[in-house]
């Protein structure tokens, strides 16, 4: 283990705009312990490289900057930080991200330290869009503060604001190959690490999620795309951990394979249609638990015979 107690991991791709904000708020954290900033950038073509060096000239025993010579991708970047974490505790915060309570980390190791069951610590978070409007929060929570890996499975959306979490240094090193593929890897760290004990939710707010309208997961272009790798995602999380979780996995496919049975049809024509229908209609079948017929018939014909539906709904 390193000399330190919590590795910070960074990771920046052309975030000049809003980088000194993030690694300002960082540093400045107060606590007991000792804690670094391990800040990776992937070939920034703006000026992130300049302030990721100012910073570590300012901050020489806090800051790591490591700068890739090659582009390298937003998943094998996180791979790497992953790799170069030493210390018993990690959290995360992406360089358009920023923390807004000066004792975040005191706070969460503090209860990690008492509670030696849980693998994460998380709490809520602000939310801004591009604008400079606060909105409202839009991760899923529900009414207790103690969250199992059922629960990070079969929720729909993401339970965990990335720069809110503090987890123990126990993620696989090297992380499997499927990981680099995915889309959506905060996913697969927080059932990673819901394989390993409970997380715990802190009511409070410690940081500030920016909200960009063209990021990843906002472009139209991708959704398809992003539907299927994360239909992958779950089918090679549900290996990967052994199947000892198989019944929240199905249930989950399930739902995600009704999704891109109907709603990933809406653009295709001919062969492409009928293509599409033969696997996903597999997909859908494979993780049903039992058949429903109604359900296949309507399905049936929103895909084929869309005029006879709306004949249908009109009568």
């Amino acid at each position: 283990m390193s000399g330190y107690v919590v590795d910070v991991m960074m990771p920046v791709y052309n975030h000049e705009r809003y980088l000194a904000q993030a690694i300002e708020s960082i540093v400045t954290q107060k606590t007991n312990f000792r804690f670094r900033l391990i800040v990776a950038d992937d070939c920034s073509k703006d000026n992130s490289r300049s302030i990721i060096s100012d910073f570590a000239a300012r901050y020489p025993d806090i800051v790591e900057p490591v700068f890739h010579k090659q582009n390298v991708g937003a998943s094998a970047n996180g791979a790497y930080l992953n790799s170069r974490a030493a210390s018993k505790y990690v959290a995360i915060c992406e360089g358009d991200d920023y923390w807004i309570d000066p004792f975040k980390l005191q706070k969460q190791v503090d209860f990690m330290e008492a509670h030696p069951d849980f693998t994460i610590c998380f709490t809520d978070v602000e939310i801004i869009n591009e604008r400079g409007v606060h909105t409202d929060e839009y991760f899923s929570r529900k009414d207790g503060d103690t969250y199992t890996i059922a629960d990070f499975i079969l929720s729909i959306q993401n339970i965990i604001p990335t720069p809110t979490i503090l987890f123990r240094n126990v993620l696989p090193n090297p992380l499997p190959a499927f990981y680099l593929d995915s889309i959506g890897a905060d996913r697969f760290i927080q059932i990673c690490l819901a394989d390993k004990g409970k997380a715990k939710h802190l009511k409070e707010k410690t940081a500030m999620y920016r909200d960009h309208s063209q990021g990843l997961t906002k472009s139209k272009e991708l959704e398809e795309r992003g539907l299927k790798a994360k239909i992958a995602l779950y089918k090679n999380l549900n290996e990967y951990l052994g199947y000892k979780y198989d019944k929240y996995f199905r249930i989950r496919l399930f739902d995600l394979c009704k999704t891109n049975l109907i709603f990933e049809s809406r653009n295709k024509k001919g062969m492409a249609k009928l293509q599409h229908y033969r696997k996903a209609m597999g997909d859908y079948l494979k993780y049903s638990d039992k058949l429903n017929l109604k359900e296949i018939v309507y399905y049936h014909l929103v895909l084929f015979f869309p005029a006879v539906l709306k004949l249908k709904k009109k009568a």
